[in-house]
C-alpha cells in the first residue's frame, strides 16, 4: 500500500478490507458480492478464493458493457484499477491491500484456477473460452450470432450476373462516380446482391441510405417476377423515423432512374427491431424466434452500431434460412448502450483510405460485375471469415473539403491535432461557416449557452402559440438540439435542462407551475420501454393541448402518425431541452450544439467515440462549447469493449 498512500497519521484514516472499501466507494455492488458468494460457496472471508475475485472482475466488466472478461488485459497487481488520487482524502478509509492476488499471480494462474472451478463449464453459469471468462448467457449469444452470420455468408446466391452488371451500370453511371478512388457505393451494392450477409459501413454523408435504396431497386428488378419481402428496421423509433424519411427522399431523387414498376416494391416505412420481432409483454422474449421465424426475404438494419449483442443474436435467430441480412451503420460511432459492440467487432481492421482485405476470388467476382473485369480491386488473404462481406464507403457526398463539420469529425476520429488546427484556422478565416468553436467555457458563464439554446427553442414554442400542427411543431423542435457529455454538474443534462426551462419561462414562452410537473410545450424523452403503449426508450414527445383543452403528450411514430397520451399514462420520462450524446444516436439535427464540461468536471467517459458521435449528429451547423484541453484528451482516448466475436469468426 505504501506506493498509493500519502503520509498521514493513523487517526486520519481507517484501514478496511479491500471488499469493504470497493463496496463503500461504489466500485462494486452488493449484488456482485452475493453472486460471487453463491458461485463460490464463499460465505466467510477465508472462503474467498482467487476465482471469487475473478468473478467480481467479470461482474465489473459487465457493468462496462464488455461481453466477457479478457484475462490477458488485467494488471494483476492492481486489478480494480485503484489510483493514488483515490487515497488523497484527509480522512476516510483506505483498503488494506490493492490486489487480492499474490505477487506471482499471472493470466496462466487465473486460467488454472478457473478451469476446474465448480461454476465454470458446459451447463454451468460461467464459461471459459480461450483466455476470456463469460457469463454463459452472453457466451451463448456470441456463439449464436457467429454461427448464423457464417451460415448466411456462405449460402450460395443464385443470381443473373449479366443482369446485375447492367443494373449496376444503370444506377452507377461512370460520370457519377467519385473523381478519386473506387465507387464504393457500387461495390457495396454488388456485394450485398451476391451475399446472404453484408455490412455497409461509412461515415456521415457517405450515402449509406442512397446506396441501400439503389440496392433494393436492383434486387426488386432481379426478382421482379416474384418480388422480395423487404423489411427496414432500426434500434429506436427516432432512428426508424429518420430511415423512413431518408429512403423516401432517396426514392424521390432517383425517380427518373427507378422503373415505374419497381418503385412501389421499395419499402418506405421502417420500424423498430422490437416491433418487428413482436415483444411479449412483461418478458424479454419475442413472438418471432427460431421456432417462429420472421416472414421476409431481406432485412435491413440501420444504425447497427446501436444494436447490442443480445438483441442482435435474437434477431438473427429469428431470420428464415433463405433471408438476406444487411447491416448499415458507422463503425466509429458509440457502441450500444447495452452489452457488446457487434458493428465494431465486424469492422475491425478497416482503415480510411485503404481497401478492405478481400479474397482474390471475391475481388474477381466484384471486378466482373462492377468494372467489366478491369482489376480495380486486388485481393489478398484475410484470417477474418467475413472479410468478403464488408463494404466500406469512404467518399463523403455531404461533407466536402469545404465542410467544417466533415473536417472536424475527421480530425476527432483520427486523433489528428494538426487537422484540428487547420479546422480552427479555416473557421477564423471565414472558410468554414458551418462550425462554431467556443473554447472559453471556463471564463464565460453558463448563461450564454442557456440563452443561445432558449433562442433556438423559441421557434417551436412560437408555433405552438400559433396552433400549428403537431407534425410542424415536432419538425421545428428537431431542427435544433443541445447535447451534453455528462448528466451532472453545471454543464450536465440535468442542470442545463432546468436553466433552459427557467429562461424560457422568464421569456413567457412556457408557463411552468411550481406544483405541476407537466406544461404546454414541454419536450420529453421516454426513458423506459412500455410495450403496452408501444413507447420506447428514446422516443420524443411534446406536450400539447388537444381539442378538449386537455394536456397530452404527442408523439410522431415511424410512419408519421400522431399518437397522443395523457401524461399520467406515460412510462418514466425526462424533459429534453438537452439530451446526452448517447441518447442522440440515430438522430440528425440541422443545428447541433454540444457542450463538454471543463477539465475539473470531465469524467473518464468522455472519449473519441463520444465526441465523434456528437459532431456527426449535425446536418448543417455544428457548435462546440468546450475546454480545448478536454477536447484533445477526448480525441486521444479511444475505448473498446472486450469481446470474442471477432475471434470466433477467424
Amino acid at each position: 500500500m505504501s506506493q498509493l498512500t500519502t503520509e498521514r497519521s493513523s487517526a486520519e484514516v481507517q484501514t478496511v478490507p479491500l471488499l469493504d472499501y470497493l463496496l463503500d466507494e461504489n466500485r462494486i455492488r452488493m449484488v456482485d458480492i452475493k453472486l460471487a458468494d453463491l458461485l463460490c460457496d464463499a460465505i466467510q472471508e477465508q472462503g474467498k478464493t482467487d476465482a471469487y475475485y475473478l468473478i467480481l472482475l467479470l461482474c465489473l466488466s459487465g457493468q462496462s458493457q464488455h461481453s466477457c472478461l479478457d484475462l490477458t488485459g488485467i494488471d494483476w497487481r492492481n486489478p480494480f484499477n485503484l489510483r493514488q488520487s483515490d487515497f488523497t482524502k484527509l480522512a476516510g478509509t483506505i483498503p488494506d491491500r490493492v490486489s487480492p492476488f499474490s505477487d506471482d499471480f499471472t493470466t496462466e494462474s487465473a486460467l488454472q484456477c478457473l478451469q476446474n472451478h465448480q461454476s465454470v463449464g458446459d451447463d454451468k453459469p460461467l464459461k471459459l473460452l480461450q483466455q476470456r471468462l463469460y457469463f454463459s448467457r452472453l457466451a451463448g449469444y456470441e456463439h449464436t450470432l457467429a454461427s448464423r452470420l457464417l451460415t448466411l455468408s456462405e449460402r450460395e446466391i443464385d443470381i443473373d450476373n449479366q443482369s446485375l452488371t447492367r443494373l449496376l451500370s444503370d444506377y452507377f453511371p461512370i460520370q457519377s462516380a467519385p473523381k478519386e478512388g473506387l465507387d464504393w457505393q457500387k461495390v457495396a451494392c454488388a456485394m450485398a446482391a451476391t451475399k446472404g450477409f453484408s455490412v455497409i459501413t461509412g461515415g456521415p454523408g457517405t450515402g449509406k441510405t442512397t446506396t441501400v435504396t439503389k440496392l433494393l431497386a436492383i434486387l426488386q428488378s432481379l426478382y421482379q417476377s416474384a418480388p422480395l419481402s423487404i423489411k427496414l428496421v432500426a434500434p429506436t423509433g427516432k432512428a426508424a423515423a429518420r430511415l423512413s424519411e431518408s429512403i423516401l427522399g432517396a426514392k424521390q431523387q432517383l425517380k427518373d432512374v427507378i422503373p415505374a414498376a419497381v418503385e412501389p416494391l421499395i419499402p418506405e416505412s421502417a420500424q423498430t427491431i422490437h416491433r418487428l420481432l413482436g415483444v411479449k409483454p412483461f418478458t424479454n422474449k419475442f413472438r418471432h424466434n427460431r421456432k417462429n421465424p420472421l416472414h421476409l426475404d431481406v432485412l435491413i438494419i440501420d444504425e447497427a452500431s446501436m444494436v447490442d449483442l443480445s438483441l442482435m443474436a435474437k434477431l438473427i435467430e429469428a431470420l428464415p434460412n433463405h433471408a438476406r441480412l444487411i447491416l448499415l451503420g458507422d463503425k466509429d460511432q458509440l457502441a450500444s448502450v447495452d452489452t457488446g459492440s457487434v458493428m465494431s467487432d465486424l469492422c475491425q481492421g478497416l482503415v480510411l483510405g485503404q481497401t478492405p482485405n478481400y479474397s482474390q476470388a471475391r475481388c474477381a467476382e466484384l471486378n466482373n460485375v462492377c468494372f467489366d473485369n478491369e482489376p480495380q480491386l486486388t485481393g489478398g488473404k484475410s484470417e477474418f471469415k467475413l472479410a468478403d462481406c464488408i463494404a466500406f464507403l469512404q467518399h463523403s457526398y455531404r461533407f466536402t473539403a469545404q465542410s467544417g463539420i466533415g473536417q472536424l469529425a475527421l480530425a476527432v476520429n483520427t486523433n489528428n491535432s494538426g487537422k484540428l488546427k487547420y479546422v480552427e484556422q479555416e473557421i477564423n478565416s471565414g472558410q468554414f461557416n458551418d462550425v462554431i468553436l467556443d473554447y472559453d467555457i471556463v471564463s464565460k458563464p453558463v448563461e450564454k449557452l442557456v440563452q443561445s439554446a432558449a433562442s433556438k427553442y423559441a421557434h417551436y414554442l412560437t408555433l405552438i402559440k400559433e396552433q400549428a400542427s403537431p407534425v410542424e411543431i415536432h419538425k421545428a423542435f428537431a431542427s435544433y438540439q443541445l447535447l451534453a457529455a455528462v448528466r451532472e454538474g453545471d454543464y450536465g443534462v440535468n442542470t442545463l435542462n432546468q436553466r433552459i426551462e427557467k429562461q424560457l419561462h422568464l421569456q413567457g414562452l412556457i408557463n411552468v407551475h411550481p406544483n405541476q410537473r407537466h406544461y404546454v410545450g414541454m419536450p420529453i424523452m421516454i426513458a423506459q420501454n412500455d410495450y403496452q403503449l408501444k413507447l420506447f426508450n428514446g422516443d420524443i414527445g411534446i406536450l400539447l393541448l388537444d381539442e378538449s383543452e386537455q394536456l397530452k403528450a404527442v408523439f410522431i411514430d415511424e410512419q408519421g402518425n400522431q399518437r397522443a397520451f395523457s401524461p399520467a399514462r406515460l412510462p418514466a420520462h425526462d424533459k429534453v431541452y438537452v439530451m446526452t450524446i448517447h441518447k442522440s444516436q440515430g438522430s440528425e439535427f440541422a443545428y447541433t450544439a454540444m457542450v463538454l464540461p471543463p477539465e475539473n468536471q470531465a469524467t473518464a467517459g468522455i472519449n473519441r467515440q463520444l465526441v465523434y458521435t456528437g459532431i456527426t449528429r449535425a446536418k448543417n451547423t455544428f457548435e462546440l462549447v468546450a475546454d480545448k484541453k478536454v477536447l484533445l484528451k477526448a480525441m486521444a482516448k479511444s475505448v473498446s469493449r472486450a469481446s470474442g466475436l471477432y475471434e470466433r469468426l477467424k
